[in-house]
């Protein structure tokens, strides 16, 4: 893959990133503040992830049947400017939860097309490699959102964070000017026709369940955090900062794991992040101070970094690429469909059972997840069905 198309796709990604991980901690307070409830605020996110979930899914039907990728990245960017200002003007929970769908929508289609993007770009022996250097962006966004946001807020409260976050958001369709479409010519005939009759593959809907199910234990911690965060006491910045130092601690890690799974095989990895996963939770259950909180980040941001990295490779090695949009559109939503139920079973299990039963429930859902990557075969699929006929950028 050209270093153009590695530094447009990671500014791209970074935006998002930056905004989702620097808001997500501090969204359940501003719920709260607008007169939500725990259960509430846990519905309010819910309903933000089953957004985020319609624009991967969106994502991978407008790359296989358009053809067509740039457009709609560049639009979801420019659509998440004024979206994100007016969510610091709104006054009631109603009117947050719908404004944050739209954003969250937009975030959604644009972090599925840059995964597509990518499995389309890069080679066999890179796509570990390229995916963990895209997965930098995680980390490194979480560093910056998690910093700024608490810090403005604390200063100037949440108006004015929004309207950073406006401005900073219009650094993502610049970066998508940059970008090259990648053109792909199926193959016609009886056996291409065969390959799409043929579906994803049973390895492919294993690790799809497997990614859904941690990615529900990984919202659990999110929530769990910063709403247990809340009741302690501890200010907007100290919430934000687990963010911060779970993206600095985590940040190299992915780019990391992926280099080294292009050489010794992915499920290793992805068995190393559900244990970072299962660590976190049994940490939330009897946390009180703020490096509780910041080693419960870092082990968050392991698990979750690990889940998409690794398990976006995979799925490159296990889908003929005459189907790689929707498989990855699928898996990348796998994440988004998590915090759905995540969030809106967290939030009930927290206001119901307490922090130490809803962290074990996350554990149960880990150790399920991990019991489903057992039989994947890792493999590579035949990816010969397509030819690339060229790059363009439009």
């Amino acid at each position: 893959m050209s270093k153009k198309q590695i530094l447009a796709l990671f500014v791209c990604s970074l935006v998002p990133w930056t905004v989702g991980n620097g808001l997500v901690p501090l969204l359940p307070v501003y719920a709260t503040q607008l007169g939500a409830d725990p259960a509430a605020a846990g519905y309010y996110l819910a309903f933000s992830y089953f957004a985020l979930a319609v624009g991967a899914v969106a994502a991978g039907w407008l790359s296989d049947r358009l053809q067509r990728r740039k457009m709609p990245l560049f639009v979801a960017g420019l659509a998440g400017i004024p979206t994100a200002w007016l969510i610091g003007r709104v006054g009631s929970i109603w009117g947050l939860s719908v404004l944050t769908a739209m954003l969250w929508f937009c975030g959604g289609l644009g972090l599925a097309v840059i995964g597509i993007l990518t499995g389309l770009s890069a080679g066999e022996d890179e796509r570990g490699k390229i995916f963990g250097i895209l997965s930098l962006a995680g980390g490194m966004g979480a560093l910056i959102g998690g910093l700024a946001t608490g810090f403005i807020v604390d200063r100037w409260g949440f108006p004015t964070m929004f309207s950073a976050v406006a401005v900073f958001l219009t650094l993502w369709p610049l970066a998508g000017i940059f970008l090259t479409e990648i053109d792909v010519e199926r193959v016609q005939g009886e056996g291409g026709r065969a390959r799409e009759r043929s579906g994803l593959g049973r390895s492919y809907y294993l690790l799809f369940a497997a990614s859904l199910i941690a990615s529900i234990a990984g919202f659990i911690i999110v929530l769990g955090r910063s709403l247990l965060m809340s009741d302690l006491g501890f200010r907007a910045m100290a919430i934000a900062s687990t963010g911060a130092v779970g993206g600095i601690v985590a940040m190299p890690l992915p780019l990391l794991v992926g280099w080294l799974s292009d050489r010794s095989g992915r499920k290793i990895f992805l068995y190393f992040g559900y244990l970072a996963g299962i660590a976190s939770l049994s940490i939330l259950a009897i946390s009180t101070s703020l490096w509780h909180f910041w080693i419960i980040s870092v082990l968050q941001s392991i698990f979750m970094a690990v889940n998409g990295t690794i398990g976006s490779a995979l799925v490159t090695d296990l889908v003929s690429q005459e189907s790689l949009g929707r498989g990855l559109s699928l898996f990348g939503a796998t994440g988004w469909i998590g915090g759905v139920f995540g969030f809106a079973g967290a939030g009930f299990a927290l206001q119901s059972l307490g922090v130490l039963p809803t962290s074990i429930i996350g554990i149960c859902l880990t150790l399920v997840a991990i019991v489903l990557v057992i039989p994947i075969r890792s493999g590579v699929r035949g990816h010969g069905a397509i030819a690339h006929s060229g790059n363009r950028t439009v």
